[in-house]
C-alpha cells in the first residue's frame, strides 16, 4: 500500500470510529433524556395527588424531584405540556394493562367480565396512577383551556360498545342499548377509582362481583364465566 493510500484508509478508519462515537454518544444522551423525563414525570404525579393540579407548580414538581425547575423547563416549557405529557403517560400505562387482560379472554362475555375487573384491579394495583389519572381529568386543563373531563372518555367507551356488540351478537341481551350500557359500565367503574375510601368500606373483588352481577340482571344475559383474580 502505497503512502497516498495508506493516508486514505487512515482517514476513513478514524472517520468510522468518530461516527460510531458519535452515534453512542447520542443513543447514550437519548437513553439519559428519556430517564430524566419518567423521573419528572414521576414527580408530576406525586406532586398532583399531594397538592392538587391548582397548586401543583414547576417549582414544587422540580422540589419533589430534587432538581432545578429551569432542567425541567428544558424537557417541558409549560406546565400545560408537563401535565399533557403526563395524561398521556397515564392513559397508555393503563391501556396497555387492560387490553393484555381481555386478550385472554375466549368469548365476547369473558372479555366483557375480564375488561370490568381489569379496569378496577388496576386502580387497586396502581393507586397512584389513578389519583393522578383523575385528578388531572377533572381538575385539569389542556392549552385551549378546554377540561380533560370532556375529552375523556370516547375511546374508552367506544371499546367498551365492541365488546358489549360481540356479546349481543353472541349471546344476546334485549334489556339494553349498548350505548347505555357502556356509559352505565364506566361510569360504575370510574366512580369506585375515583373513591379513596372505597377499598375501606368495600374491596374491589367484591365490588366487581355485585357490579357484573347487576349489569347481567340489567342487560338480559346470565353471568356464565367464573373469572379468577387479576391481582394475585
Amino acid at each position: 500500500m502505497n503512502s497516498e493510500n495508506q493516508e486514505n484508509y487512515e482517514e476513513m478508519s478514524l472517520t468510522g470510529i468518530t461516527d460510531k462515537i458519535n452515534e453512542r454518544r447520542a443513543s447514550q444522551n437519548s437513553i439519559i433524556a428519556d430517564l430524566r423525563k419518567e423521573q419528572i414525570l414521576d414527580a408530576a404525579a406525586l406532586t398532583l395527588i399531594n397538592t392538587g393540579y391548582t397548586n401543583a407548580s414547576l417549582a414544587k414538581i422540580a422540589k419533589q424531584a430534587d432538581i432545578s425547575a429551569a432542567l425541567i423547563s428544558y424537557y417541558f416549557p409549560t406546565k400545560t405540556e408537563l401535565i399533557e405529557k403526563l395524561l398521556q403517560s397515564l392513559l397508555q400505562k393503563q391501556e396497555k394493562y387492560v387490553h393484555e387482560k381481555v386478550a385472554k379472554a375466549q368469548t365476547p362475555l369473558e372479555m366483557l367480565y375480564i375488561y370490568i375487573r381489569a379496569h378496577l384491579a388496576y386502580s387497586e394495583e396502581f393507586r397512584r396512577e389513578n389519583d393522578a389519572l383523575m385528578e388531572i381529568i377533572y381538575n385539569a386543563r389542556d392549552e385551549n383551556g378546554t377540561p380533560y373531563y370532556k375529552k375523556f372518555g370516547g375511546d374508552e367507551t367506544d371499546l367498551l360498545e365492541k365488546i358489549l356488540e360481540a356479546v349481543q351478537r353472541k349471546d344476546g341481551f334485549p334489556g339494553m342499548d349498548v350505548t347505555s350500557l357502556a356509559i352505565l359500565i364506566n361510569g360504575a367503574v370510574r366512580g369506585y377509582s375515583m373513591n379513596p375510601n372505597a377499598s375501606e368500606k368495600q374491596d374491589y373483588e367484591t365490588y366487581c362481583d355485585e357490579l357484573i352481577e347487576t349489569i347481567s340482571k340489567l342487560s338480559g344475559f346470565s353471568k356464565k364465566y367464573t373469572y379468577e383474580p387479576i391481582i394475585q
